[in-house]
């Protein structure tokens, strides 16, 4: 590596060299970022000053051979360090000029006008307001149900200090191989206590693979780990996500962050009971819904419980619960509004309808503060908010009232577009979800003007107007990133001028750096890797097929450590590709420490299996995938490690 890196030098020298001579400024200045700027990307670290160099570098050059007189010179260097100087300020004062042109390798080239902006989001309880961009973002698309249904990112089912998180039971994974595997049953969690968490709150009606209703995404601009997915999730196929990991609450996570191009099929139960059944539906809770009884970690009494009342005002009377008594006044006022229901269902429809229409709640994206807890003074004193009030308050209400409830997280159906549901950024959304006897989770809406999308048991499902109403989002989120784009020709047609008619062209001269840096990159990495198995020795063999397996899952974006084990390398394939590396971990072991005589064949089997894992994973992968393998440092980065 070291020798590649000396002849690059020598190479970018004597070009700047050449193009200096002929007096072509504009190449030589592109050459000289070139060798600055590569260098930067392996060793990282102060973006800003390397950049600094390169720009006066590159400014340096053609004033030199253009200045007329020293005057000029003056002149030309006070402008060029005042460039200089601004750059390096602006690129260290934005994320984008600090992290994007050192992050070269996550660039889409396939990106378009609309897919400029990446939304991130934040899946937990925020009362501060909600600020919500001018444009509208698309972040997926989704071919499934005809119907508008919530499409569910997370689960946030633990109330503590003022405000809702998820606190989810990890369940099980799905391998990135796997297709159309079922999340609840064919990956049974390890844990008794999980699987039955699961069974427990679940539907019955959710095995019947008939009832299934089927969805393929495509993602546009979210990125976020979360499987955006409708109800109750029941299989996925997986094949091109890489390992899906099953969480309690319906959500599924992968290992890397979903980006823009990623598809994925998602088979969900949709719990749509008539109001009758619902009605009828007893206050009967199992073990497992216990937990959703509870806030600050102080469980209610269920809601048929017997002297429920005088067991509530105890509680409140407990002095070890004195903290907790910032929420009678919640309380005492969710007594107030479902004064004579009789069932879970009953309360719920009040407790709705309260907040949607007769409480004289209004919708505040920039509601007033307040001190104490948010929810309390939503509730008992501003009645204006968000999403995130009236769901947070009705599920906090609801657990006050022994009835079983969690808030959820992530969009309303969005709007239909060609056959598909078109999700945006301001579709994002929260609401509440109730545990009935039966029927497992259904989905209520508090929210005045968000149709209630799930089905007709809700008191505003019936309002046409309100499900028409689905166009603005509230979940709060961090600012948009500018995706980088790698500037195509229209960008560099005007960039600089010609030599006296003689320059080339900058494009011209921009591809044939860019091709000769590809060859260079791959022709490094084809040489390093023919060098290591200039060898005889098996244990050495074995190693040069291990870093061969090494460095394409770095290039794959697989973080491997520098000294890894041949376990830890096991592990890492399996998690990155899906695949099992068990026979190469046994030849490339028996290699290196087998008795005489069995290394050399060891080790040849060992090349084998490493060969045939990397043309297996390059087989799933797509070409745009393939490409960015073979042109990414990560692998000569540890070349230390070599």
């Amino acid at each position: 590596m070291h020798s590649l890196v000396l002849c690059a030098i020598f190479g970018f020298v004597l070009a700047t060299a050449l193009l200096v001579a002929a007096r072509r400024p504009l190449a030589a200045a592109s050459v000289t970022i070139a060798a600055i700027g590569w260098p930067a990307t392996l060793l990282g670290g102060r973006a800003v000053a390397v950049g600094a160099l390169a720009l006066a570098a590159a400014l340096a050059i053609p004033l030199i051979l253009r200045a007329a007189s020293g005057r000029a010179v003056l002149v030309g260097g006070l402008v060029a360090a005042l460039v200089v100087v601004g750059a390096a300020g602006t690129s260290s004062a934005t994320t984008l000029g600090a992290d994007a042109a050192l992050e070269w390798e996550t660039w889409d080239i396939r990106d378009t006008a609309t897919r400029a902006s990446s939304v991130r989001f934040v899946w937990e309880s925020n009362y501060d307001g909600v600020s919500l961009p001018s444009e509208r973002t698309v972040v997926f698309t989704v071919d499934g149900p005809t119907q508008p249904v919530y499409w569910r990112a997370s689960t946030l089912d633990l109330f503590t200090d003022d405000h809702w998180f998820d606190n989810l039971l990890w369940l099980g994974r799905i391998e990135g191989g796997a297709r159309a595997r079922l999340v609840g049953g064919a990956l049974a969690p390890p844990r008794v206590s999980q699987r039955r968490n699961w069974s427990e709150l679940t539907a019955t009606a959710a095995a019947r693979r008939e009832g299934w209703v089927e969805q393929d995404v495509e993602i546009e601009a979210y990125v976020d780990d979360h499987v955006v997915a409708a109800g109750t999730p029941v299989a996925i196929d997986a094949s091109r996500l890489g390992t899906v990991f099953q969480l309690s609450g319906g959500v599924m996570r992968t290992h890397k962050p979903l980006r823009n191009g990623n598809r994925y099929r998602v088979w969900s139960y949709l719990a749509n009971p008539a109001p009758a059944r619902l009605a009828t539906s007893r206050a009967v809770y199992p073990a497992a819904a216990q937990r959703f009884l509870e806030l600050d970690g102080r469980e209610f009494p269920p809601f048929d419980a017997a002297s429920r009342d005088r067991l509530v005002d105890e509680f409140f009377a407990d002095p070890s619960y004195r903290e907790f008594r910032r929420y009678r006044g919640m309380y005492d006022l969710a007594a107030r509004v479902t004064e004579g229901a009789r069932t879970p269902y009953a309360t719920v429809l009040a407790l709705e309808s309260w907040l949607r229409q007769t409480g004289g709640f209004t919708y505040d994206e920039s509601p007033p503060r307040t001190q104490g807890p948010p929810l309390t003074a939503f509730v008992t004193r501003t009645r204006a908010g968000y999403c995130q009030h009236f769901a947070g308050a009705m599920a906090t209400m609801l657990r006050m009232l022994g009835v079983p409830a969690r808030v959820a997280v992530g969009f309303t159906s969005g709007i239909p577009r060609d056959g598909r549901w078109e999700v945006a950024d301001r579709d994002a959304h929260a609401w509440v979800e109730v545990w009935f006897d039966g029927h497992g989770w259904i989905p209520f809406d508090p929210t005045p003007g968000r149709g209630t999308l799930g089905g007709e048991y809700s008191f505003a499902s019936s309002s046409q107007a309100a499900v028409a109403a689905l166009r603005r989002g509230e979940l709060r989120r961090t600012t948009p990133e500018r995706t980088p784009r790698v500037p195509d020709a229209g960008d560099l047609a005007d960039a600089g001028g010609s030599d006296a008619g003689r320059a080339p062209s900058l494009v011209g001269v921009g591809l044939v750096l860019a091709a000769a840096w590809i060859l260079l990159v791959g022709l490094g990495k084809a040489t390093r890797r023919r060098l290591r198995y200039l060898s005889r020795d098996p244990r050495r063999l074995a190693t040069a097929s291990r870093r061969e397996l090494e460095d394409f899952l770095r290039d794959q974006g697989a973080d491997v450590p520098q000294n890894a084990t041949l376990a830890m390398l096991q592990r890492a394939v399996h998690d990155a590709l899906g695949l099992d590396a068990g026979l190469f971990a046994t030849a490339a072991a028996r290699a290196r420490y087998g008795p005489p005589g069995t290394g050399e064949p060891e080790a040849s089997r060992a090349r084998h299996e490493a060969k045939r894992l990397i043309r297996t994973a390059r087989d799933e992968l797509s070409v745009w995938a393939r490409f960015r393998g073979l042109v990414s440092l990560r692998s000569l980065r540890s070349a230390g490690g070599a």
